[in-house]
């Protein structure tokens, strides 16, 4: 029922986003008392919408470069109409009282509060100095002057909770080894050909990585997946020189803000009250993402 936006092309700027809301004056939609006007775009069942909702719809949806700002106005009403049909029968149908709804609901808040909280702490960053941005171009290599694609053939399998079974396959000899020894097991994997860029990692696990020859076996664990690789082909990927200053900045950026992130959440986690259930009880505090 409700309108797909295309997902291809840029996301509408903030001139779009004004010239949509500025536009709607023509697609009102009549109500039952309340009547649109104003600040009021539509009414659905006596329920406004507003020029608000609909500047954060436009903003929230990929809008092909070039489409006219006007005709995107109808498709964008549709969708914000259409949603506050359907929550308006979820509610006929009792599904706002429902155990789920009422913790997806926090989720959603508590989501909301904390994308909030982190534009804020965005906003208050400084910009990095180009001092910063040539340190940062100078300690990281394969982001930039050394940067390469390697393709790998690559097993990917949910990390075991057992670290000998772990070290059991990762330290044999070779990726068909690694897939034999899981099929013995029983244990479900998917192999196939992999790109991997030396800029999307950190330099120092890079370096190794690069260094290793063709062939080599290697893994990586992370997120509850073990990755196992041999490289097969690998081809320079370096960049204009002209690009390196954006990308590093923004990266340094980056790593700016999840610096002060995690000071932040320190602080903020040093003046809370948090007693948990022994059993949920994690070994550690989890950073900040």
């Amino acid at each position: 029922m409700i309108d797909s936006m295309s997902q291809s092309g840029s996301r509408v700027g903030k001139t779009t986003v004004s010239l949509l809301v500025l536009a709607t004056g023509a697609l009102l939609l009549a109500g039952c008392d309340k009547k649109p006007g104003g600040q009021v775009v539509a009414v659905v069942n006596n329920e406004e919408v507003t020029r608000q909702e609909l500047k954060i719809e436009a903003q929230q949806a990929q809008i092909p470069a070039g489409t006219d700002p006007k005709a995107a106005i109808p498709a964008l009403i549709g969708r914000v109409v259409d949603r506050n049909l359907l929550a308006e029968y979820a509610r006929a149908e009792g599904l706002d009282r429902a155990p789920e709804y009422v913790a997806r609901r926090r989720q959603l808040e508590k989501n909301l509060l904390a994308g909030l909280a982190l534009q804020k702490l965005a906003a208050t960053q400084p910009e990095p100095t180009a001092a910063d941005v040539e340190k940062f171009i100078a300690a990281n290599p394969t982001a930039f002057a050394q940067r390469k694609i390697l393709s790998l053939d690559q097993i990917r399998f949910a990390t075991p909770t057992d670290v000998a079974k772990l070290k059991a396959i990762t330290t044999l000899p070779t990726i068909d080894a690694v897939a034999a020894k899981l099929t013995a097991d029983g244990v479900r994997f998917e192999r196939g050909e992999k790109a991997f860029d030396t800029a999307s990692i950190d330099s120092s696990v890079a370096k190794q990585i690069v260094a290793l020859q063709n062939g080599e076996i290697f893994d990586i664990s992370t997120g509850g997946v073990t990755f196992v690789n041999i490289i097969t082909a690998r081809r320079d990927a370096v960049a204009p020189n002209a690009e390196w200053k954006l990308a590093a900045t923004d990266a340094v950026k980056r790593q700016n803000l999840n610096k002060a992130l995690e000071a932040e959440m320190k602080r903020i986690r040093d003046r809370a009250t948090i007693v948990y259930d022994p059993a949920f009880k994690p070994k550690a505090a989890a950073p900040a993402s």
